[in-house]
């Protein structure tokens, strides 16, 4: 994932195209475990991005992207800190993903430093809400002064609940809006409203989305046959029985096969 092709979809944006993976790492545990298993699933397959969290303290969030950063990049993905500026920006991150509040519509994006750039489920809704947002809208002001502050680099939006937020993310130019809450422990299946959000979105706009896929290969198949431009997972990668790097090529096998059966019914 860069900045130009999580922007727009390419020319042709009419027939299917493949989905690509994107790993989202556990927020807690211990980081050196955890980067030697971010090695072992980079060298899987492709991966577009990697998503980094951390639960606990500022430093502990700093620590974890300085550590994981270079992994991701190193293999030709992109590293995106999850809701951290100042650990984005330090650890010369490629791109910031932010998540909305839970608030219907409101945004609670972290406050970004000066220098930073330089360096529960039922509550979503997919109602019927479909005005579009304005620049004045205040989720799209919040959104666009965080693009701003970190011009050049990726800035993604999560935690979205209304369809109203979604169009929100995409009007102030946000490089990708993704469905499904990362605070929502993996299930079995892929959530029925980040299926409805991804069906929805992916054939009426241009700004890429990402569906967050449940812990199972069923799971990835349901949030690849969508169309989003990138499925993310978690447990079905890090929890594999034969290990990360087989996650992630498995992974891929699905979108295989998710691409190869939507391109037949083209």
């Amino acid at each position: 994932m860069s900045k130009r092709d999580s922007n727009r979809r390419s020319a042709g944006a009419d027939k299917p195209a493949r989905s690509r993976l994107v790993l989202v790492t556990p927020d807690t545990g211990d980081i050196g475990v955890l980067a030697d298993d971010l090695r072992l699933a980079l060298s899987g397959g492709d991966v577009a991005a990697v998503l980094i969290g951390r639960a606990g303290s500022d430093a502990d969030r700093q620590s974890a992207a300085e550590r994981l950063v270079p992994i991701a990049q190193g293999a030709g993905a992109a590293a995106v800190v999850i809701g951290d500026t100042r650990a984005a920006g330090r650890s010369k991150a490629d791109g910031l993903h932010l998540d909305l509040g839970a608030g219907e519509d409101d945004a609670a994006l972290p406050a970004a430093d000066e220098d930073d750039a330089a360096g529960e489920a039922d509550a979503e809704d997919d109602g019927d809400d479909d005005e579009a947002p304005s620049r004045g809208d205040p989720v799209t002001a919040e959104i666009a002064e965080m693009v701003g502050r970190f011009k050049g680099k990726i800035v993604g939006v999560g935690g979205v609940r209304t369809r109203h937020a979604a169009m929100a993310a995409a009007e102030a130019d946000a490089a990708y809006v993704l469905f499904g809450l990362l605070e929502r422990p993996d299930a079995d299946v892929t959530h029925h409203k980040t299926l409805t959000f991804a069906d929805w979105w992916v054939p009426l706009f241009e700004v890429p989305c990402i569906a967050l896929a449940g812990a199972t290969r069923d799971a990835v198949a349901e949030a690849a046959s969508t169309g989003a431009e990138f499925v993310a997972v978690r447990t079905f990668v890090w929890t594999h029985p034969e290990g990360p790097a087989a996650g992630v090529a498995e992974a891929n096998t699905v979108l295989d096969e998710a691409f190869a059966a939507r391109s037949a019914e083209a």
